[in-house]
């Protein structure tokens, strides 16, 4: 799937965590703003409120997060900046369609992919 579709390069997101920087590196996806404050402390209101405003100034074609975080502020985001909340898998096993590295990959192109559509 990942040489069939290709990646989204030159992509602005919005991450909840700043775990991405080698995916980013590797599809050409340029970071906006991150949901965390700081790494592993969970936003509250009042700088997701600072994220929606960097959004609107830098706008991004979606938020991304890992399967195993919380959902609230990206669905959040999504929900308030209208843009979608992709989930994806992280390593091997994270979700159904990442059972080997291969899987990891094309689950995770198709689900920015998808995401984009």
């Amino acid at each position: 799937m990942v040489r069939e579709v290709g990646p989204p390069k030159g992509v602005n997101i919005a991450v909840q965590h700043h775990a991405w920087i080698y995916m980013e590196n590797w599809l050409g996806l340029h970071e906006v703003v991150p949901l965390e404050p700081k790494p592993g402390v969970p936003p509250s209101s009042g700088y997701l409120a600072e994220v929606l405003q960097k959004l609107q100034a830098t706008p991004a074609k979606f938020t991304i997060r890992a399967a195993y975080e919380d959902d609230r502020p990206s669905a959040f985001i999504s929900e308030h900046a209208g843009i979608p909340a992709v989930t994806l898998p992280f390593t091997v096993g994270g979700t159904d369609g990442a059972k080997d590295l291969t899987g990891l990959f094309d689950d995770t192109v198709t689900r920015l992919v998808g995401a984009l559509k």
